[in-house]
């Protein structure tokens, strides 16, 4: 209930009826207030351009799609290439702000119009960076991506969303085959220093074998030992007739017996059928000349590609018509309190 004591110094008490009473009855300023707001959200729905989501949906690779990477790679040295291996270098490109960059400029701005192109490119991009997301929605799963792209042209939204990702794909896929070949070539290059290495250490050997045998022959024939004195067939168990062929007492083949294997050795064109692990190194050498990595490799499996969306995103009819609705009630309710707080201080009010 509504008193009032003087004209100078009022005092009033209002409960809530009271209030809601003197609501009703300036209902016109809380009206007011309330369809104006209506009236500027319905404008804005009507002026503001749709702006349509696509969405693309991103998994691991299978590992039959990544296979060309691993050709027998573990037998001859080569790093292997995993589904997750591939999917990391897919994802580092995918979130890239080289890319970003790449994509605005040879994709985005020849498709903006002339009136857009004039604003300054830092804008542009900035506003373009809000066009497109790339996301991990789900935290339990984070191997599941996804890449929304925001436009006013539904088409254009689902054909910026699938070129991205093929940027990122087709800059995964150049990394890890650049990878593999130089990993190739340096498994090639060691492989030949490898085989380099035990031909020049057998020449070596042949040089050093041919030396002591000359020096052998000279004993022997100062001595006029042609013919061998024991037999120098080597057996396993027998280690004690080593020093029948080997060292100072080399000379015991005889002169005759030493002659012809200098003369076998000096007449040696190759020494490759005497070099043990020289041929699976040439073979390892040939396997890495003939690894050809096919064409289709994906280092990304799409799980739902980016289509054309029928509804828009934005703007929100129905979100945006609620919050004019509630800022024009609550407006014209500040509104009419005011008016009517201050029509009872000059009296003009009386409740009973």
């Amino acid at each position: 209930m509504l008193t009032q004591r003087g004209a100078a110094d009022s005092s009033y008490n209002l409960d809530l009826f009271d209030y809601l009473r003197l609501l009703l009855r300036r209902w016109k300023w809380v009206a007011g207030p309330t369809l104006v707001a209506l009236a500027c959200a319905g404008l804005y729905l009507f002026l503001a351009a749709p702006v349509y989501q696509a969405r693309t949906t991103l998994l691991p690779p299978t590992p039959a799609s990544i296979a060309g990477y691993n050709q027998d790679n573990g037998r001859v040295g080569l790093p292997v290439w995993d589904p997750d291996k591939v999917y990391g270098t897919f994802q580092k490109y995918l979130f890239s702000d080289s890319l970003r960059l790449s994509f605005f400029r040879e994709t985005v701005l020849p498709e903006l119009s002339e009136r857009q192109r004039r604003s300054a490119e830092g804008a542009l991009r900035r506003a373009f960076d809000k066009q497109l997301q790339v996301l991990a929605p789900d935290r339990l799963r984070p191997y599941i991506l996804q890449v929304d792209v925001l436009s006013e042209q539904p088409q254009q939204a689902a054909d910026w969303a699938n070129a991205y990702v093929r940027s990122a794909e087709r800059l995964a896929d150049q990394e890890i085959r650049q990878t593999v070949e130089a990993s190739i070539h340096q498994r090639s290059i060691q492989l030949q220093r490898q085989i380099d290495l035990l031909r020049e250490t057998a020449r070596k050997r042949r040089e050093d074998r041919i030396a002591a045998l000359k020096e052998a022959q000279q004993i022997a024939r100062s001595v006029g030992l042609e013919s061998p004195q024991v037999s120098s067939i080597r057996v396993a168990a027998q280690d004690n007739l080593a020093s029948f062929i080997d060292g100072s007492l080399l000379y015991l083949r005889g002169s005759k017996a030493i002659s012809e294997e200098i003369a076998l050795l000096e007449a040696r064109q190759s020494d490759d059928p005497f070099i043990e692990s020289l041929r699976d190194l040439e073979e390892q050498k040939a396997f890495l000349g003939g690894i050809r990595m096919p064409d289709s490799m994906r280092t990304v499996q799409v799980d739902q590609l980016a289509l054309p969306p029928d509804v828009p995103v934005k703007p929100r009819a129905a979100l945006i018509l609620l919050a004019a609705l509630l800022i024009g009630l609550i407006a014209g309710t500040l509104l009419a309190s005011v008016i009517g707080a201050a029509a009872m201080r000059k009296g003009e009010v009386r409740l009973a």
